[in-house]
């Protein structure tokens, strides 16, 4: 199998931009408590691999570890 660079990067920008939209859409519904919605939502066991790889990423970035 051969791994395309430019296929991995603009997947990785799409989680990027998706968790940034989801960090931003539970920053003004939860407000301050977005950081413990986006863990609670990150517990679920009906999440996608893909739903979970973006709530992993929002919840970083709401913690604000990384910016």
């Amino acid at each position: 199998m051969i791994l395309d660079p430019v296929r991995l990067f603009r997947r990785w920008r799409r989680v990027e931009r998706e968790a940034l939209e989801e960090a931003q859409m539970l920053r003004r519904r939860y407000g301050s408590q977005a950081q413990t919605a986006a863990l609670e939502k990150l517990s679920r066991d009906d999440l996608s691999t893909w739903h979970r790889q973006v709530m992993k990423r929002a919840s970083k970035l709401l913690d604000g570890r990384e910016l």
